[in-house]
């Protein structure tokens, strides 16, 4: 049976349930896509998604040639997956694998050498890749020197341990992946390892890998260039020929129009007709390659036509038509390479990864300073190791500054252009830039995991969710084509009657001149811009709020933020800087040395701010003065947010209870601090008292967002007094700042405002705030946080800085103006260009050959208006509040 024949809805054979194959097994698959000529492939690619029963909650991102689905592998594997979409689409479909842990390639010539050579400790897994680099040695050596298809992609010098250049022996290297575990085994010493087992054979670092998604994009670039150049090659003689004044009559310039104008044709017929007729077949839809393709068909054949009737000496009214059929197809694909150039441009504009070093200057151990430093691929630094920053340079990786001082240019991350003064005992963060002085850092988080990293998945784990505007555009590009064919009939036929009973011309003059204006309706429609104009700008947008250190992990509330009615702010840690002091420590009885022991022994690895400040306060008087004091050894402990924390003591089996005075039950009397309490068997053994502080810029962006018409909330599980004294401070109105809540009662706060059609933008950093960043329309988390309310956030602020708040709202603004716009010149654009293609007005007339033009002039400013989001400093106005 064949399987492209298939009638709608009708299921492939693997595709129907099986009961013996048991339940469905999801697998979650990320695919990079090649061969997107525009904007408004998505709708194809959608239904060829959804006539898939297998497949479960696909999201496109037509910007980033990206695709992720839910795949029941039980019922259809990846590969046949990929298989199928690819025969359907016409587009070709790859697997985007994030591979897990660390991963060391290597080039060798002989892989099996190294697969029987036994893994050191740390080494999980060792696997013989099919990829090969040729040599540029193979030039003169007496091989044959044809280099293979499958080698010339990859053709690009690898590195070796100190990055520098090899020639190698001349021979095919075959990459092979180590897998290892960092933790037990550095990459540098995995590297040496193998190299002293390669004997008689050179064993190199394989070059970095660009994303796929660029790789994808350059290709699909390049590709673009390649056809537009060829095109204009043979265009140009074409319309040498037609314009120039040359004897018409002369037949000769009419043969070699119509040889040129032939392989033209061939071009466009390769580029549009097979992905146009696969849409129809197998989706049912029409998109735009089958307008190109009927209109540059349409003008091609008619172009013949016009030949034919001037070899027989009977020439049409229209006179030469091939410059007309092969000026439409270049000036398409003139368009085509600058969408692939914007689209390309834009994936470059949000991807982190570029701001990795690829080398590093290890600093050789064991010496007195200064040190003497060597350079080494990036690739192969390790734990333990510290390495070198020059003045003006790329910080490599993240770490802490162990000798020199200089100061450090965090505009990357923060949006910050005030650099920071670093010195000994600061952390540095990776892809930052160093100033005049020199740094010796020692590391912390390898390449893999460092902040660019963790920045960059999170930005990517984003780019495929839409915005539900994006829903509109989708159903507007759905039925863009159809109508656009029904309005190219619409305008043939009124041609046609005005030029036979209105003008008296024949049916042969008016059927050429109906045809004229039909081409020319079809091509200067454009649906690219439409389907541009949500995805373009998110994009954008995204990539410009990550520079102020603000990932959006849902996309959607890109659209919601700025309707924003009531901000909710958690206390501490959130407008206050977290950084509790204690103030009053009281013990109740005679064994305070033991609950001394004991608290130290239940909070030692709680983070909350008030059990960590008293944790560290407990600390440093036990070892000091009375005499160290050793934690005890507690079991069971058990954390409640929002109340508190519970442990047993294995000495004395005597349970013990810390947290807040409500939740244990103890009445004490009000005061302006937080309040933590202990008991031990259901006894007050020790209350404890500390003062926090607000943050210094947390009163202006109160006022600044006061001002802007929203309402500010604060709301905490801290003591009534404690909340009142800090809502004072930062005169948020007394109604609005409510103490002594649980996790429970702050969503039950967030859904009662929510009722009232309020929308709620929530900003919290702990995890008894995680149910309420999950309720809010926006839930903000602050990335110094629990990763639980990290998980629970729409929102992530990689910085503490509360005016990423404001910048937040300016950039979501921004970017919903901006595809407001994109969608209204988009309909403009559409409306004006048709009627001037139609014939409408007679003064004005967009001719056939320029019809091409179209998808340029409609595209052009949607990526203008989406980029120059990028040119826009939204925290000018902001910037200096940390320093004022």
């Amino acid at each position: 049976m064949d399987k492209g024949l298939l009638k709608e809805g009708e299921a492939y054979p693997e595709d129907v349930a099986d009961v013996e194959r048991g339940p469905a097994t999801f697998e979650r698959v990320v695919l990079t896509i090649s061969g997107l000529k525009c904007g408004c492939c998505e709708s194809g690619i959608s239904k060829a998604f959804r006539h898939i029963p297998a497949i479960k909650d696909h999201q496109v991102n037509i910007v980033l040639a990206r695709v992720e689905f839910d795949l029941d592998t039980s019922r259809l594997s990846i590969s046949a997956a990929i298989s199928r979409l690819t025969r359907v689409t016409g587009y070709t479909f790859e697997k985007h694998d994030q591979p897990e842990g660390q991963i060391l390639e290597v080039l060798v010539n002989d892989p099996r050498q190294i697969c029987e050579a036994g893994k050191p400790y740390g080494v999980t897994l060792i696997e013989s890749g099919t990829r090969q680099f040729w040599s540029p040695s193979m030039l003169f050596s007496g091989r044959n020197s044809t280099v293979p298809p499958e080698a010339s992609r990859f053709n690009r010098p690898p590195h070796s341990l100190d990055s520098e250049k090899s020639e190698g022996p001349g021979l095919f290297q075959h990459t092979v992946r180590i897998h290892y575990d960092a933790n037990l085994i550095g990459a540098r010493d995995v590297f040496e390892y193998y190299q002293q087992l390669a004997s008689g054979q050179h064993l190199q670092l394989a070059h970095p890998c660009s994303h796929p998604i660029l790789a994808v994009g350059a290709d699909q670039t390049k590709q673009a260039c390649i056809m537009f150049l060829i095109s204009l090659f043979f265009t140009i003689p074409v319309l040498v020929m037609a314009w120039a004044p040359l004897n018409q009559n002369n037949m000769a310039y009419a043969h070699v129009s119509l040889a040129l104008a032939t392989i033209v044709q061939i071009i466009a017929v390769k580029e549009f007709v097979p992905s146009a007729f696969k849409s129809l077949i197998h989706s049912r839809s029409f998109e735009m390659d089958f307008l190109v393709a009927f209109s540059t068909t349409t003008a091609y054949v008619f172009s013949v036509v016009s030949y034919v009737f001037q070899i027989r000496r009977h020439p049409l009214e229209t006179g030469s038509f091939f410059e007309t059929s092969t000026l439409l197809v270049t000036l398409i694909l003139f368009g085509r390479v600058v969408n692939e150039f914007a689209r390309l441009r834009a994936a470059k504009a949000v991807s982190f990864r570029s701001l990795q070093a690829e080398h590093a200057l290890l600093v050789v151990p064991g010496q007195a300073q200064p040190r003497e430093a060597r350079k080494i691929d990036a690739r192969l630094l390790q734990y333990g190791d510290s390495f070198k920053v020059p003045p003006h340079t790329r910080i490599v990786t993240d770490g802490k500054v162990i000798y020199g001082g200089s100061e450090v240019d965090e505009s990357v991350m923060t949006g910050e252009s005030i650099p920071v003064a670093k010195g000994l005992g600061h952390t540095v963060s990776a892809g930052t830039t160093n100033g005049s002085g020199e740094l010796t850092v020692t590391l912390t988080a390898l390449p893999h995991e460092n902040s660019i990293s963790k920045i960059a998945a999170m930005v990517e784990s984003a780019e495929l969710s839409k915005p539900k505007v994006q829903a509109l555009a989708d159903r507007i590009a759905g039925w863009f084509v159809p109508a656009i064919m029904a309005i190219g009939t619409i305008v043939f036929v009124i041609w046609i009657c005005l030029e036979r009973y209105g003008n008296r011309r024949l049916w042969r003059d008016a059927v050429i001149r109906a045809i004229t204006y039909a081409i020319a309706t079809i091509i200067v429609s454009c649906p690219c811009a439409i389907g541009l104009a949500v995805p373009m700008v998110v994009l954008i947008a995204g990539g410009v709020s990550a520079r102020f250190g603000i990932i959006f992990r849902d996309p959607q509330k890109l659209e919601v933020a700025r309707n924003a009615t009531d901000i909710i702010f958690d206390k501490t840690g959130t407008l206050t800087t977290g950084d509790l002091t204690v103030v009053e420590a009281i013990f109740h009885g005679p064994k305070e040395r033991e609950v001394k022991s004991m608290i130290l022994g239940l909070l030692v690895d709680v983070k909350h701010p008030v059990a960590a400040a008293v944790f560290k306060w407990l600390d440093k008087n036990s070892s000091s003065g009375e005499g160290f004091i050793k934690p005890a050894k507690m079991v069971g402990i058990t954390s409640l947010p929002g109340n508190g924390v519970i442990g047993t003591c294995k000495q004395t089996q005597a349970v013990v209870r810390a947290g807040n005075p409500y939740w244990l039950g103890v009445d004490i009397l009000e005061s302006p601090h937080s309040v933590l309490c202990v008991t031990v068997s259901g006894e007050l053994s020790a209350v404890f008292r500390l003062q926090d502080r607000p943050r210094s810029t947390a009163e202006r962006v109160i006022r600044l967002l006061t001002d802007r018409g929203i309402s500010v909330h604060m709301i905490s599980g801290d003591s009534a007094g404690a909340v009142n004294e800090i809502a004072h401070t930062l005169n948020i109105p007394k109604h609005h700042a409510c103490g002594r809540l649980n996790p429970g009662d702050k969503q039950e706060y967030i859904h009662n405002l929510q009722k009232e059609g309020r929308v709620v933008l929530f900003c919290g950093d702990g995890t008894n705030d995680s149910v309420a960043l999950k309720q809010a329309d926006v839930g903000v988390h602050m990335n110094h946080g629990s990763d639980v309310a990290k998980s629970a956030s729409d929102v992530v602020l990689m910085t503490t800085r509360l005016q990423d708040i404001p910048i937040l709202l300016d950039i979501s603004k921004a970017a919903y103006r901006r595809i407001m716009f994109n969608f209204g010149w988009s309909a403009v654009y559409n409306v004006v260009a048709i009627l001037m293609a139609a014939g409408a007005f007679v003064a004005f007339r967009i001719p056939p050959a320029y019809a091409g033009l179209g998808e340029l002039v409609s595209v052009l400013p949607v990526m203008f208006i989406a980029f120059q989001l990028r040119w826009r400093d939204y925290g000018k106005k902001y910037r200096g509040m940390e320093y004022e």
